[in-house]
């Protein structure tokens, strides 16, 4: 009784990671980080962000 319950939280939890491994990338996370964090490998490069922030605020200035 205990290996089934084993099994099962075992199999719940890869489940849990597949989904949201798969929701990650669909909501277009880069390196698998969705923001500024401290310790994330994926997050060491932030560079792109001040780029994006521009090209954001450009975009609000035309539509204005």
């Amino acid at each position: 009784m205990a290996d089934i319950i084993v099994l099962i939280l075992i199999i719940g939890y890869c489940g849990f990671v597949i989904f949201q491994r798969h929701r990650q990338k669909k909501n277009g996370a880069q390196n698998g980080c969705h923001g500024i964090c401290d310790g994330c490998s994926g997050c060491g490069d932030l560079s792109h962000l001040k780029e994006t922030y521009f090209a954001d605020k450009m975009k609000k200035e035309r539509k204005l």
